[in-house]
């Protein structure tokens, strides 16, 4: 009975010092002091997501939890829309000062991982203000007409940029088995990223395939494999305007686009009036339209498809509340428009088709 005894506490201290090891304490302070309430915020499927909720007594507020390797957390306010701050939670203890009106001013101490994830930072903010000033002399050049200065202007922009993007790319490649790096690349590289590349990513973050950001990653390139050229498109289900149900295989042995679209993005308001034109030349050959909005409202969706006299089957991907966006995590959509084209059987036969070239392509098909 003893020995038992002795296992049960050897285990118990066991459990406790693991729990020990992995939590983290965030002691931080908001200058000047706020009102309300402080949200902490982690990450889910690559989104924010609140965790927590504490009050500012005097501006000094603590958080405290377990992570098992550095995670990203955002700061904010109960009830207003934004964030205060940010910083990479690491085992241990961790000081904050926030400013508010001040982000980049905010100081963390205590963590390696967003030491690591500042310098970065401080690099990028270096690049921005060379930005800023850009923008100034172009604007200038533009008054007084000076396409010499502008057209200077624009290749040092074009330059700084391309610099930007090497810096990230060498940073990645640096520090890759750490989910700051993968944070770097899900802010720089992530959405307009194929399948390949993807894959590349995730056997160079093999060491932290845990981080929820190379979780996302390992989805996007998931949908991507059943939604590429060459595959079957996976079916879906959504409801018309009218609460009238319908599903993508209803249009078999039609040629279909899907159509990726919301009111408040403009370059699908741009690219609208010739779907319009397309639809109304093909349709009676055999060419359908299925519409799925990402409008963060039904009325919006609703009332844009009867002010645009859009004839074609439409359905809202956010109705849904236990799987907003459903349809598009599918597909792999990270920005609209978003385009995929099917053939009669349903295959994916082009994505991303627009203006000229989706055009061209059902030119071929039709004529």
């Amino acid at each position: 009975m003893k020995n038992y005894f002795m296992l049960v506490v050897a285990a118990a201290l066991v459990f406790m010092s693991c729990a020990d090891k992995n939590q983290f304490t965030i002691k931080g302070e908001i200058i000047p002091a706020p009102e309300d309430k402080v949200i902490i915020y982690g990450f889910e499927n690559g989104n924010p997501a609140p965790q927590d909720t504490t009050d500012a007594t005097d501006g000094i507020f603590t958080f405290s939890g377990e992570v098992t390797m550095p995670e990203l957390k955002l700061i904010g306010f109960e009830g207003k829309q934004g964030f205060i701050g940010q910083l990479f939670v690491e085992p241990g203890k961790i000081d904050m000062t926030i400013y508010p009106d001040s982000f980049q001013n905010n100081v963390v101490t205590g963590s390696d991982a967003h030491v690591l994830f500042q310098s970065y930072m401080d690099e990028i903010i270096s690049f921005t203000k060379s930005e800023g000033e850009l923008q100034q002399r172009f604007r200038q050049a533009q008054m007084t007409g000076d396409e010499e200065e502008m057209a200077a202007v624009q290749f040092e922009f074009e330059t700084m940029m391309d610099n930007t993007q090497l810096y990230a790319k060498n940073f990645i490649r640096e520090h890759g088995a750490t989910p700051v790096a993968a944070y770097v690349y899900m802010m720089n590289f992530f959405q307009g990223a194929e399948l390949e590349e993807l894959d590349s990513m995730l056997t160079v973050f093999e060491p932290i395939k845990e981080s929820d950001f190379v979780v996302a990653i390992s989805d996007r390139a998931d949908a991507l494999r059943v939604s590429g050229v060459g595959s079957v498109a996976p079916d879906f289900t959504l409801n018309n305007p009218d609460g009238e149900e319908f599903s993508l295989s209803d249009y078999r042995g039609q040629y279909v686009l899907i159509d990726f679209w919301a009111s408040w993005c403009q370059p699908c308001m741009i690219e609208l009036p010739n779907v319009i034109e397309l639809y109304e030349k093909y349709n009676a050959q055999g060419f359908e339209i299925i519409g799925v909005s990402l409008d963060r409202n039904r009325e919006a969706w609703v009332s844009t498809i009867e002010n645009k006299d859009i004839d074609w089957v439409n359905g809202w991907d956010l109705e849904n509340t236990e799987d907003q966006g459903g349809v598009a995590n599918k597909y792999g959509v990270t920005g609209i428009p978003h385009t995929v084209l099917l053939d009669k059987e349903g295959k994916i036969i082009a994505k991303n088709l627009r203006g000229a070239q989706l055009e061209q392509r059902l030119a071929q098909i039709f004529n």
